[in-house]
């Protein structure tokens, strides 16, 4: 099972959902969710489908601030891996 399905079925003694990771509360049901790293050019197509431009540009804002966050954790946690 993957990271993300494990993390969204997690739950914390109290019977409510937590990052494994850094132990934050996950009470609304989107706040993990499965997702496709390479989705097929039809997904893509269908899911933005309908969206005004300024919500497709909204979300891609939102996910290149992701990628942005999560390729700064990976710089600054490898020195640290190696070290071990």
């Amino acid at each position: 099972m993957d990271f993300a399905l494990r993390c969204n079925n997690l739950k914390s003694p109290s019977g409510q959902r937590v990052c494994p990771a850094c132990e934050t509360s996950l009470p609304n049901p989107d706040d993990v969710v499965s997702t496709q790293l390479n989705p097929t050019e039809d997904y893509k197509t269908s899911v933005l489908s309908g969206f005004t431009p300024s919500t497709i540009v909204e979300c891609a804002g939102r996910g290149l601030a992701f990628w942005s966050y999560q390729s700064t954790q990976e710089m600054w946690m490898l020195p640290l891996l190696d070290l071990n």
